[in-house]
């Protein structure tokens, strides 16, 4: 980004991304909410969307890092002290929070089926796997007997994305 002119102030309105390393020079202030949007599954509605979480202490320490880089360290912090002791340290990774299918599905495709003995870093919970499997079956990805891919699946597990 270009400098700002004279006495005009940049003003930068940004997602969660922000707490990577992203800087953005001249920007001498911080202010964020206490509220964040992770991406999970909904089990109403079976699918996974964009949810409001309250910030975690680790997500405010990471954007007050932001305005720290380049300048003074000001932050604005829409929410009280007593609010922050009251956030949860770290984030529920996401592992744990977003539905297993598509992970399930490259799996299966790259011949790692038995995905419950798959030595994760932070391991899904069982039910997880276990829906997630359930799900493609029913949606004829995986057979019922073998739980391996269907012509459907094939061609599923090539596209891009999750």
């Amino acid at each position: 980004m270009t400098e700002a002119p004279e006495f005009v102030r940049k003003c930068v309105i940004a997602t969660n991304i922000a707490e990577t390393s992203i800087t953005i020079d001249g920007v001498p202030f911080i202010i964020y909410s206490e509220e964040v949007k992770e991406m999970s599954y909904d089990g109403k509605c079976k699918m996974q969307r964009l949810q409001e979480f309250e910030i975690r202490c680790t997500n405010a320490e990471q954007l007050k890092g932001r305005a720290r880089r380049t300048g003074p360290d000001i932050c604005y912090c829409l929410y009280s002290e007593h609010d922050y002791l009251s956030f949860q340290e770290y984030s529920t990774p996401e592992i744990r929070r977003v539905s297993f299918d598509s992970s399930i599905l490259k799996m299966i495709s790259m011949v790692l089926n038995d995905s419950r003995k798959f030595p994760f870093v932070e391991p899904p919970d069982m039910a997880a796997i276990d829906s997630a499997l359930f799900r493609l079956q029913e949606q004829v990805v995986l057979s019922t007997i073998d739980c391996l891919l269907t012509s459907i699946g094939s061609i599923l597990a090539r596209l891009p994305g999750d």
